[in-house]
Formats: structure tokens, sequence, C-alpha cells
């Protein structure tokens, strides 16, 4: 039985060759036709790899001069700072040296009021004092019996 199979197996039909081979073939043919497709991938991906490159070597410049202006501003930036400073504290002292002399001018102006008003009450009760005298001396004259009655006596005859 053995003898049997063997000879069933070694026996193929002819066409079983050539189909093989036509297979193979096909077969053969589609892995070339994969690589050339792998083959012009990889040449785009490579060209497409080395104008990124190229971007990105661009980029790197654009950034490192970038980053060039960026420092310098901040360099300018802090020049700016440093003369707001100084000017700040100069307005600062300005303002105080000018609140100084604003406080001594009110200082001094308190204490011309206070004379003034001194003043005024002393010249007030003079006044007063004449007004009072002078109010006396018109009573005593209305009266007649003063002393310029006595003068108006000697000297106007009686009738």
């Amino acid at each position: 039985m053995l003898t049997l199979a063997l000879l069933q197996a070694g026996a193929s039909p002819a066409w079983v060759g050539p189909t093989v081979a036509i297979s193979l073939a096909v077969v053969a043919l589609s892995f070339l036709g994969m690589a050339v497709v792998v083959a012009i991938a990889a040449l785009k991906v490579a060209g497409q790899a080395q104008k990124v490159g190229h971007l990105v070597d661009g980029l790197q410049d654009d950034i490192g001069r970038t980053l060039k202006a960026v420092r310098h501003l901040t360099e300018q930036g802090q020049d700016v700072m440093v003369v707001v400073r100084q000017e700040t504290g100069a307005f600062a002292q300005t303002a105080r040296r000018i609140r100084r002399k604003l406080v001594r001018a009110v200082d001094r102006i308190e204490v011309k009021l206070e004379e003034a008003e001194t003043l005024y009450d002393v010249v007030h009760d003079e006044i007063e004092g004449v007004a009072l005298d002078a109010a006396a001396a018109l009573r005593t004259v209305r009266r007649g019996n003063g002393m310029l009655g006595r003068v108006r006596r000697l000297l106007v005859p009686s009738r």
C-alpha cells in the first residue's frame, strides 16, 4: 500500500509544474513590484526628509536670531528700567523737598495769622477805647456843663 501511495504521489499531472512556475513568477514579480514601490516611497520620504531638514535648519537660524533680538530687547528694557527708577527717585526727592517747603510756609503763615489776630485784637481794643472816650466827650459837650461850656461863656458875652 505504501508503494501505491508513493506512486500516486510521484505521478503528478503535467499542468502542475508550469502552474507552480507561473505562480512562483507572479509571486516574484509581486515582490519585485513591492520592492520598487518601497524604493520609490523611500526616495520620496528621503526627499521630504531632506526638505524638512532644510526647513528645520532655517528655523534654527531664525530662532537663533530671534533669541538674540529678545536678549537685546531685554537688555534695553533693563536699561530703560534703570533710567525710570532714577527718574522716579529724583521725582520723589523733589516732591519731598517741595512738601517740606510747603509745610514750613504753612507754619510761617499760621504764625503770621496768629500775630495778625493778636494785632487785630489790640487795635480793636484801642479803637473801642477811643470810641468810648469820644462818646463820653460828646455827651459832656452836649450837656454843656463841660469845659467847652465854660470857655464859651467866657468868650461869648452874656445877654
